[in-house]
C-alpha cells in the first residue's frame, strides 16, 4: 500500500514515518493542503494520512476539493481532542477512519492493516475480474501479491481449490465474433450445468480465458469442452484452444503464459484439438532440410514450360516438407521460400503469373499459418496460379478480387467498409466476403487489417513518423485501437517494434 502524508508538524511527520517503517511505502510528504492536492494528483497514493488543522489549506478543505474534482481517494485523518467535532464532517467526505493525537503505535499499526484490507475489498468490488487479471499480466511485480488477493477474494478461490483453465484464441479480431464466442461458451456451460465458471476476454493478443473453480466435474472438463463447446466455437469462427489446471491463483500469470505458448502447436494437432502440456512434452520432431534439388528441378521445368512435371515436383515438396513431422517454423519458412522461388522464375518467363500483390498475401498467410491445413491451402493456391496454363484468361472472380485489392491499396488511409467495396464491383457484401475466402483464403476484414499493418510496419521502419502519425495515415483514427490491432497482428506494440527493428 502506497501512503501519502499531509502534515504540517515536523515531529508528527517523523513519528508517522517511524511507525509505518518498511511495512508500507511512503510515496510522498506534504506540509499543507495545497501541496497535498498537487502531490496526490501526481502520485495517486492508495491512502492519504492528513491532519485536519493545518495553515494555508487544512485537511478537510483539501479532501473537499479532491472530491469536487472527482478524484477518488481513501484517507485517514489525524485529530486532537479539541478538533474532534470536525470528525463527523470528515466521515461525510468519505474518510475511512480517524486517529487521535498523540498517536498510539500499536493501535495505529492495527488501523493501517484494517484500512488496507478495507481498501482492497472495496477496490475488488469495483474492478471486474478481467481488469484484475490483465493488471496481473501487465502490472509491476510488487503489486501482484495484492492483485492475487483481490482476485481470490472476488472469485472466492483459495489455494486448495483446483482451477481449470481454457484459453480460446479467435483468429478474427472482430469484436462481434469475440462477443458471440463468449456468449456461446456461457450458454453451453450453463446448459451443461457447469458451476462456478468465469469467462474473461483478456485482449486480442491473448484471447478469451475461461476459469472453472473447484467443481466436481473438473477431471472431465477437458472432454466436455472438447465435445460440446469447441465445435460450437469453430462454427462461429476459426479459433485455437489450450487447457491447463492449477491449485489456487498464485500461479495464474504463469499458467496463462503457458496456455498462450501452447497455442503455437495447433499447427501440429489442428484447431479441432484442445492442446495441453502433456501433448507437447511427448511431441517429437524430425530433422528436415531445405530441398535445394527440388527447387532447381522445378525452376528448370518452369523455364522449359513443362508445367505437368513441375506440378509433380510441387507435390513431392508437399510430401517431404509440408506433410513431414518437422518443426512448424521450419515447415512454414521452407514453404514460403520454395513458393517465392518458383513465383520469381514464373514471373520472369510467364507474364501472366498471378499479380504480385495477391502473391505477397499468400506468402504472408503461409508465414502466419496457424494450422498445417491452412498452409497447404495457401501453397496449393500459389502452385495452381503459377503452374496452370499461361494462356488461360483470368476468370471474372479473380478480376473482382484484384479490383477490390487495388481499391484498398489506393484508399487504405480512409474508412473502408465491406459494403462500399462490394458496391464498387457490383456484388453483395456476403458474396464478396465469400469470394475473398475462396480466392485468397482470407476474409475481407482481416485482409484490410493486415494490409494496413504492413504499411504501418514500413512507416515505423523508416523512422520518419511518430506512432500517432502512422496510425492516422493507415486509417486508424484512435491511436489506442491502432496499438491494440498492431499488437494482435505482430505480437508486440508499435513502440516495441520500433525498438526491436
Amino acid at each position: 500500500m502506497r501512503i501519502a502524508i499531509v502534515e504540517d508538524e515536523p515531529k508528527t511527520r517523523e513519528g508517522l514515518i517511524s511507525i509505518i517503517g518498511t511495512d508500507y511505502e511512503i510515496c510522498g510528504i506534504a506540509s499543507d493542503g495545497f501541496e497535498g492536492i498537487k502531490l496526490i494528483k501526481e502520485l495517486k497514493p492508495d491512502l492519504i494520512i492528513t491532519d485536519i488543522q493545518m495553515p494555508g489549506m487544512d485537511g478537510l478543505s483539501m479532501l473537499r476539493q479532491l472530491e469536487e474534482e472527482g478524484i477518488v481517494y481513501y484517507a485517514l485523518i489525524l485529530t486532537g481532542h479539541s478538533s474532534f467535532d470536525y470528525v463527523r464532517t470528515a466521515l461525510h467526505l468519505g474518510v475511512v477512519d480517524y486517529v487521535l493525537k498523540p498517536v498510539d503505535i500499536e493501535n495505529f499499526r492495527a488501523l493501517l492493516n484494517e484500512t488496507e484490507a478495507k481498501i482492497l475489498k472495496e477496490k475488488s468490488e469495483k474492478i471486474n475480474s478481467a481488469q484484475l487479471i490483465w493488471s496481473l499480466m501487465t502490472g509491476e511485480q510488487e503489486e501482484k501479491e495484492h492483485l492475487i488477493r483481490q482476485l481470490s477474494n472476488q472469485l472466492q478461490a483459495n489455494e486448495r481449490m483446483e482451477i481449470t483453465l481454457f484459453l480460446v484464441k479467435p483468429d478474427s479480431i472482430d469484436q462481434e465474433t469475440v462477443s458471440e464466442m463468449i456468449h456461446c461458451m456461457k450458454d453451453k456451460m450453463n446448459s451443461l450445468c457447469i458451476m462456478n465458471f468465469h469467462v474473461v476476454h483478456l485482449s486480442f493478443e491473448y484471447g478469451i480465458l475461461v476459469l472453472i473453480i473447484d467443481t466436481e466435474k473438473n477431471k472431465f472438463l477437458n472432454k466436455v469442452f472438447s465435445a460440446h463447446i469447441l465445435p460450437c466455437l469453430n462454427s462461429i469462427g476459426s479459433c485455437r484452444c489450450s487447457y491447463n489446471s492449477i491449485f489456487g491463483l498464485t500461479r495464474l500469470e504463469n499458467a496463462i503464459t503457458e496456455l498462450k505458448d501452447l497455442l503455437s502447436y495447433t499447427f501440429v494437432y489442428g484447431s479441432e484439438v484442445i492442446l495441453n502440456k502433456q501433448m507437447v512434452e511427448t511431441l517429437e520432431f524430425t530433422s528436415i532440410s531445405y530441398p535445394v534439388d527440388l527447387e532447381n528441378r522445378i525452376r528448370k521445368e518452369i523455364i522449359n514450360g513443362n508445367y505437368e512435371k513441375a506440378l509433380k515436383i510441387s507435390d513431392k515438396f508437399k510430401e517431404i516438407i509440408i506433410e513431414s513431422q518437422g518443426r512448424p517454423e521450419l515447415i512454414r519458412e521452407y514453404t514460403a521460400r520454395f513458393s517465392s522461388s518458383i513465383y520469381n522464375v514464373a514471373k520472369e518467363y510467364n507474364t501472366q503469373a498471378e499479380p504480385k500483390l495477391i502473391f505477397h498475401y499468400f506468402i504472408n498467410n503461409m508465414i502466419e499459418s496457424k494450422t498445417k491445413t491452412d498452409l497447404i491451402l495457401n501453397y496449393e493456391k500459389i502452385i495452381h496460379n503459377i503452374l496452370t496454363d499461361s494462356d488461360e484468361e483470368m476468370d471474372i472472380d479473380n478480376l473482382t478480387v484484384l479490383k477490390v485489392i487495388n481499391f484498398i491499396r489506393d484508399n487504405y488511409s480512409k474508412d473502408i467498409t465491406l459494403s462500399e467495396a462490394a458496391n464498387l464491383v457490383g456484388v453483395t457484401p456476403e458474396y464478396l466476403s465469400k469470394l475473398f475466402n475462396q480466392k485468397i483464403n482470407i476474409n475481407f476484414v482481416v485482409f484490410l487489417r493486415n494490409f494496413r499493418i504492413s504499411i504501418a510496419k514500413r512507416m515505423i521502419l523508416s523512422g520518419k513518423y511518430r506512432i500517432q502519425e502512422v496510425a492516422e495515415q493507415v486509417g486508424f483514427k484512435d491511436p489506442k485501437y491502432f496499438n491494440k490491432v498492431f499488437k494482435s497482428v505482430c505480437g508486440i506494440s508499435p513502440s516495441e517494434y520500433k525498438k526491436v527493428i
